[in-house]
């Protein structure tokens, strides 16, 4: 199933990224940090967690920092969108046949209000409907003074039935942060993938 989970991270870097060549990443990242894992698989779903350690990954440039449940390999592309070509920078962590992302892209201008909800509704769109995916659950959220949407998503991995689940979020109505899972629904963990999108922080 491994290689599921490489062609999702693919299918994915081609979602939210731009398809030109990868530029050299200029992201300042602090040493991640093994945190002990306090969580055990549920008895009524025999799906592996990361029961081991995960790492605090902490973005300086991005202005964040979110748990991942190993060291995440970062990449950084221009993405040429509606408004402006912004390079959008990632992280992506693997494990049990699942991908976990955390990006971040800033745009030159700030959106007036008015767009917010409807640029996080079509990021969210955008990220699902280009894995063929169906969105399940969709609401609007908060973190801190980001406006944010909490999405759920099911589709396909090649012939494998898949899940997402995700938060996209607007800080200061021009940086745009995207923290998602796609995994095949049989390797889905609502345990891990729940530490994760909580963990996210946005800091000051």
């Amino acid at each position: 199933m491994k290689r599921s989970a490489s062609f999702a991270v693919g299918l994915v870097l081609l979602t939210v990224s731009a398809c030109t060549p990868s530029t050299p990443s200029s992201e300042t990242t602090s040493p991640t940090k093994p945190i002990a894992s306090s969580e055990s698989t549920s008895p009524t779903k025999p799906i592996a967690t990361n029961t081991s350690s995960w790492y605090e990954y902490s973005s300086e440039a991005g202005k964040f920092t979110v748990l991942m449940p190993n060291k995440p390999e970062e990449k950084s592309e221009d993405k040429k969108t509606d408004v402006a070509t912004v390079k959008m920078n990632v992280a992506i962590s693997e494990f049990n046949d699942s991908a976990y992302f955390a990006s971040y892209a800033d745009f030159p201008e700030k959106f007036p209000d008015a767009e917010i909800e409807p640029r996080l509704n079509e990021a969210m769109k955008g990220i699902v409907g280009g894995l063929k995916g169906k969105v399940t659950t969709s609401k609007e959220s908060k973190l801190g003074t980001a406006s944010c949407r909490d999405f759920e998503a099911s589709g396909k991995i090649q012939a494998i039935d898949a899940l997402f689940k995700g938060r996209i979020c607007l800080n200061e109505n021009r940086r745009f942060y995207q923290m998602f899972v796609l995994a095949p629904a049989t390797k889905f963990s609502n345990t891990d993938v729940d530490r994760f999108l909580n963990s996210f922080k946005i800091n000051p």
